[in-house]
This record gives C-alpha cells, structure tokens and sequence, in this order.
C-alpha cells in the first residue's frame, strides 16, 4: 500500500506537533504523575489490594534471582514452587523489568515502572486523539479522561497501566498507518504487541488486539472514501485488513517466548476448565451500576459501600462476583457533559459527525455491554474470551472512546460561531481560561474519586524497604544454616503469599494462574468448617497436621497463639513486631507468633527395604537441587526399587540426573520424585523447559526479522522511494 486510503484531513495538525509539543506534553503528564503520586516520587509506596499478597511476592524473587545472575524460570518460595515466566504476570522478559529489578530496590522499580507507564499512556493517548484532528487542548482532555479516569482506582493491579499503555499506542499506528500508508507503522503496531504481551497480563492484550481490529474493520466499512474508490476493486482488503492482520500475528511471534511457557501451564492449571477457581464472570458491572457515570454521589461518598451493594443487589446482575475496583467506570462529570454536547450535534447538527467518532462512539457502547457480563453464556465458547475473568475491564475501551468524544464536545465549543462572534479580539484569552476550567475540574473529580474507589493506599515507609530488618526473615535464616547439613525452610502462615517476602517458601498460595494440584482438594490443607463439631474440628487438626508433616513444613507464624493441646509438637521461638510482616498485614498494634515444628517433615525422602538409607541437600535455589543419597548396605544390591522424593513441585521442564547421568523423570503426583539403585548417589534437579527454549527460537526469528524490515525500509528512504 504505496498511498493512503484515509488521507489526514487537517495535516496542519500533524505538521503542528513538533519536537517542542511532545516535550511540553511530556512535563504536563510527568506533572500530572507528581499530583496524583507525589509519595512514590519522594521514596513511598503503596499497601493494599494484590499488592502484597501477589506482585511483591513474584518481584522480590525476580529481583533475587536478577541479583545472582540467573534467568528467573521458577519461583520456589509460593507453595512447592511455580513456573515464574510462565505465571507470566512477573513480566520476566518485558524489556523494562531486568534492569529496573537489577539496579534498583524492589519499591522503587516498582514506583518508576508505574509512574513511567502513567507518562507513556498520558503521551501516547495524546498523539492518537491528534491522528483523530482533535486540537492540542481536546486531545490534552481526553488524556486526562483515558489516563486518570481508568487507572487511578486499579493502582493495586499493576498490570492496568502497564497494559493500558499499549491500547492507545496500538491504535495511534494502526491510524497513521491508514493516514500514510508507510508499512513501518505496521511495524511499530507489531511491536507494541509483541512487547504488551511480553508484560505479562494477557486480558489487557487480548482487549487491545480485539479493538485494533474491529476498530480497523469498521474504518474500512463505514467509510465514504473506501466505499466509493477502494472497496470496489478489493484495495481496503488487500491494502488495510490484510497487513494489519499480519501485523497482530506478528506481535505472537515476537512474543513466543512467554506465549509458550503460559500455554503449557494454562493446560495444566485451574484455568483449563470453568468452574470454582475460574469463574468468566467475575469482575463484570452490574447494570445498575453503570449508574455510576452519571451520578457518581450516589457511590463514591464516605459513607456507602460499594463491595456491600454489588454483593447484596442482584437485580439484572449475573451471578458472578465482582468488587469495586474491577467494576469501576467514570469518566468525571465535566467530560460527561461535552460528551452530552457531541451527541446533540452529531444528532441534531446539520454538519455530519466525523465517521470516525461515530465508530468509538459504537466501539464504546459494545464495551460498556460487554462489562455486564451478560454476553458470557454466547463468548465464553469462543477461542480466548473463557480464559479471562473480568468483564469490567472491558470498561478501558468505553473510558478511551469518552476521552475522544469529549475532547471532540470540546472542539465543538471552543468552535462555536456564537462564542466566536462574542469573543472577537479576546478569544486566545477566553479559550485558555475555558480550557483552564475544564481541565481542572475534571482533574479535580478524578483526584477525589481516586482516593474514594480503590483499595491501595500510599505509605511514607513502605513495608518491602523493610525486608532486610525481618527478624522472622532472621530467625528462618538461622534455623536453615544452623545444623552441619542446610535445612530446607518451609512456613505456614496466614495470608497466602505474604510470608514468602522472607525469601523462604510458604503456604497457602494465592496464584492468578497456577498449577492445577494447588486447587485440587485432594493437595489442599484441610481447614475446618464454620459449623464444625468439636469432635469434626479435632480430626481435621489431626488432617491438617498430617498434611504438615507430608508438605515438610518447619515452621508455623500465626496471628494468635496455638493452642498447645492442638498443636503438640510445636515450639515458640519468638513473638513481637516484625518490620516486613506485620505493616504488611495491617497489624501495627498485635504481635504475630513464629513456632518451629519439633518433628518436621523430611523435605526428601527415601521409600523402601533398604537396610541403610539417607537423603541430604546439598544445594537448592530456585532452579535446581541437589541431594546426596545413601541407598542399602552399599554393597548389595536393593530388594526392590527405591524412590527418592523432593517436596518441591513435580512440573513438565524439571530434568533430572543421577551420577552425572540424564535420566527420565519419573512423574509423580505432586512432588519431584526418581529411582535409585543400591549406592552411593549424588542426584540433582535443574529446570529448563523445552516450551521457553522452542519459544525463544521463535522470538528471535521473529525479531530479526522486524529488524530486517525496519532497516529495509531506512534503506529505501534513504533512497528517495
């Protein structure tokens, strides 16, 4: 495609954004960061929501893992142990990540990745509303609408604004694409895929592709100039739809090396069927909710609750859950009223509207539906839509679509002949203040509801800077290295995740997408029920301690005291506050309670007639472990065959050798597991999976060969084509 099809029509517009524009564009959004983060730009952090139950826990053990010079594949310290890159939401290879977790402390990488990808969402949904021939002043609103309506109330989920940079920028290259027809904006548009999906949290990647498209297809179909010239001999297809399909095509490819790992969990994890642990429809907004657009009161004030009326009220609703955060939509109450505005001209005006604001207009409705999850029983049977929970998050297209048509009420004001005949000299001025007020009001409604509808809060003295000065960190430390031979450490601890801060592994878990055996009743520690008898609650302290001892736990931290009847073989070793823990958990006042188990399980285990048998670690880290065995008499040869056993989670890429020697993985129920001959034995664990090995082969052929098409096309521009 050597001429557009869509030729801009006001290129005054493009010629006007210079180097000087972006720069002031860029201060504005950094700006607007310091107002609505200023405690992350001056060391703090945030505490709430999956922040410390889910994202620090994944970053502390990537950022380790950088530290010692290894490609982090597998995260030992949540449960048995997990596949990190493919868990994917770690973002282990998105291009940021290595050197923001290599070179500075876990809390503030985590404040610059936000507050850079706040920046980058602020530019890129600029220049694409300019690409749309919004003025400076609109494209400035609908920014402010896209960037601080949508993301401020998901600062817990740090995968919103990460992914939500890649949505504008997507569709700012699919529209100069179709306004230049330069094929290095399809490369551009393949890029930015493939490093979204690179980030991790594919829902968002799945939303940006769905609209690139159908954004795309409508442009084709309802505009005058491609009917009139272009679809009539094919060239909107072979020209538009084709290129654009390869384009998103392409960004799996660039992508395949955390593609591959991801689909190889997801077929064995809790997301491989619809059921108790993967309900589509969670996170959706309930009609009645949508309420919220326009009469924000009604939600946001101090004194109502918003979790409460979404659980209680079922009118309309499916039967899913969902919470405030995932079902927030609002745009402010200024841009509701320009949007209000565009839609009495578009309807009622005699200029037509531009076709393209009608198609986001379109786009932007089809979304808010989708957010109801009233549409789940017919998507959840189509390829991807069943993988997702969260229809909510479909709201990210009806925030962008808002932005753009208030930013377009915007221009028609600022353009009204009226006002123009009543400024006369003084319109510069009148204009400014106009812009001025708009601005600020809206930044104002959307500062206030951010700090209403959301479940982080921001802290001076963020409990992650505290990892170092945990004493139960300290004491788990200790009890490792204190005997002639390491000891594996294993915790129990209330609130999945948290405890595994210590860099030690703990249980329960808390996974997004997580190996099938850690929802599997079956493999779960028994907790009792509500209703329990005494005599039901005794035996299930008997299952629990039991399922203890076959997950080799040493230690148990409670929030309370053990009951000693209960909890016979167990020690307190130390009570009081901890730095790391206890401002994590929200307990500033309550000691927490750290009991070493006195009859732990093994962590390896050696099962059958041998007259002598011994199993000692050598060496464990996140991606391997190595275990010196004693199996017989040393001389004879064994009765029958032994089994050595590792606590640690038996999963598709662990290889196995004994001696030296490459063996076949014997695959057992849950835990690493291989046989063993009469001897002495050295057997060692390393995991390195053939899906990120197959993945990265394609990445990188992938890769160069945008690279390839990137200097082609210098090349040719050099030359004048």
């Amino acid at each position: 495609m050597r001429h557009p099809v869509f030729p801009p029509k006001n290129s005054q517009a493009l010629r006007d954004m210079s180097i000087r524009t972006l720069l002031l564009i860029l201060l504005l959004a950094a700006g607007l960061t310091m107002l609505f983060w200023a405690p992350l730009w001056q060391g703090g952090g945030l505490i709430g929501g999956d922040l410390y139950p889910y994202f620090f826990p994944q970053k502390t053990v990537y950022a380790d893992q950088l530290a010692e010079g290894r490609l982090p594949l597998w995260n030992r310290s949540v449960g048995f142990g997990y596949p990190l890159l493919a868990e994917s939401q770690t973002g282990v290879l998105y291009p940021p990540n290595p050197l923001l977790y290599r070179l500075l402390s876990v809390n503030a990488a985590y404040n610059v990745s936000q507050i850079v990808h706040y920046v980058l969402a602020f530019l890129f949904t600029w220049l694409f509303m300019r690409r749309l021939d919004l003025s400076a002043a609109a494209a400035t609103l609908a920014a402010v609408v896209f960037v601080y309506g949508w993301f401020p109330t998901r600062i817990c989920l740090e995968w919103a604004i990460i992914g939500g940079v890649y949505l504008p920028l997507s569709l700012w290259c699919v529209e100069s694409f179709l306004q230049t027809g330069r094929r290095g904006w399809l490369i551009g548009l393949a890029a930015a895929l493939g490093v979204h999906l690179l980030a991790g949290h594919f829902n968002l990647a799945f939303i940006t592709q769905l609209t690139v498209v159908s954004y795309t297809i409508l442009r084709v179909v309802l505009s005058r100039e491609t009917l009139a010239s272009s679809l009539q001999n094919g060239q909107a297809f072979r020209g538009i739809l084709v290129p654009v399909t390869l384009a998103v095509a392409c960004g799996f490819a660039l992508s395949a090396v955390q593609l591959g790992p991801t689909w190889e969990l997801k077929q064995r994890s809790q997301r491989e069927q619809v059921g108790a642990h993967h309900d589509p429809g969670y996170g959706h907004i309930p009609p009645w909710y949508l309420s919220q657009i326009v009469a924000p009161w009604m939600w946001y004030t101090a004194d109502s609750d918003p979790d409460q009326a979404l659980n209680a009220i079922k009118v309309l609703s499916i039967g899913s859950a969902t919470n405030k955060v995932e079902a927030h939509l609002y745009f402010g109450m200024a841009p509701w009223s320009l949007i209000l505005c565009w839609l009495l001209v578009a309807l009622l005006g005699g200029k037509p509207a531009d076709r393209r604001h009608l198609i986001w207009l379109l786009l932007g409705l089809a979304a808010m539906a989708y957010t109801t999850g009233w549409l789940l029983p017919v998507t959840r049977h189509l390829p991807g839509f069943s993988f997702f929970m969260g229809p909510g998050r479909y709201g990210i297209v009806t925030t962008l679509a808002a932005g753009l048509l208030a930013g377009a009420g915007l221009d028609w004001v600022l353009a009204g002949t009226g006002l123009n005949r009543r400024l006369k000299g003084r319109r510069p001025v009148i204009r400014g203040l106009l812009v001025t007020t708009v601005l600020a009001l809206t930044l104002a409604d959307l500062f206030w509801v951010s700090r209403h509808v959301t479940y982080a809060v921001m802290v001076a003295d963020p409990p992650i800077s505290h990892r170092e000065q945990s004493e139960v960190r300290r004491l788990l430390k200790d009890y490792e290295n204190a005997g002639p031979q390491l000891r594996p450490v294993r915790l129990w601890a209330p609130g999945a995740n948290v405890a595994s801060l210590t860099g030690f592994p703990a249980t329960p878990v808390y996974l997004g997408l997580g190996p099938a055996a850690y929802f599997d009743p079956e493999f779960v520690m028994p907790e009792p029920a509500d209703d329990a008898s005494p005599e039901q609650h005794r035996e299930t302290r008997a299952r629990q301690r039991n399922w203890l001892q076959t997950a080799a736990v040493t230690h148990i931290l409670r929030m309370e005291r053990l009951d000693r009847s209960e909890w016979p073989h167990t020690k307190l070793v130390w009570q009081g506050f901890d730095r790391l823990l206890n401002p994590a958990w929200g307990r500033f006042q309550q000691p927490l309670y750290l009991y070493e188990m006195t009859e732990p399980g093994p962590f390896t285990r050696l099962q059958g007639t041998q007259t002598r048998e011994e199993a000692t670690v050598r060496a464990i880290d996140d991606s391997s472990v190595e275990i010196q065995t004693s199996v017989g008499d040393g001389v004879a040869e064994a009765a029958s065959a032994t089994t050595l056993t590792v606590a640690q989670l038996d999963y598709p890429g662990w290889h196995v050798t004994i001696d030296g020697e490459e063996q076949g993985t014997a695959t057992g129920e849950l835990f690493l597991n291989a046989e063993l001959s009469s001897g002495e034995h050295v057997v060692a664990w390393r995991y390195s999976p053939a899906s990120v090995r197959w993945g990265a082969a394609i990445s990188a052929i992938a890769w160069g060969g945008l690279i390839v098409a990137v200097g082609a096309g210098l090349r040719r521009r050099r030359k004048g084509e």
